[in-house]
């Protein structure tokens, strides 16, 4: 398949491990609710996602992946990883030169 110049696409695909009897319960979940595996893991996330953390997600969204991970770390640092501080860090850092 050919990906045309100038478009970015809206969703990113994931590989997960998980249990073969729980893959066949998303399957039978999916069925019996009429969804797609991605719609019952998505609705899933978001069931289990604490009021705090959907906000933490809604304020430091971006497309841009690096101004994602500048935006968490200007949010919840707690939540960075000792190579996003950094690279956080640096980002500042170079923003202020």
């Amino acid at each position: 398949m050919i990906k045309k110049v100038g478009r970015k696409t809206t969703v990113t695909a994931i590989a997960i491990r998980m249990h073969p009897k729980l893959r066949h319960l998303l399957d039978v979940v999916g069925r019996k609710q009429r969804r797609s595996m991605t719609a019952v893991i998505e609705a899933a996330i978001e069931a289990f996602a604490s009021s705090t953390e959907r906000d933490i997600a809604e304020s430091t969204w971006s497309t841009d992946e690096n101004e994602r991970a500048l935006n968490l770390y200007l949010t919840a640092p707690d939540l960075c990883s000792f190579d996003e501080e950094v690279d956080a860090k640096a980002a500042l850092a170079a923003r202020s030169k």
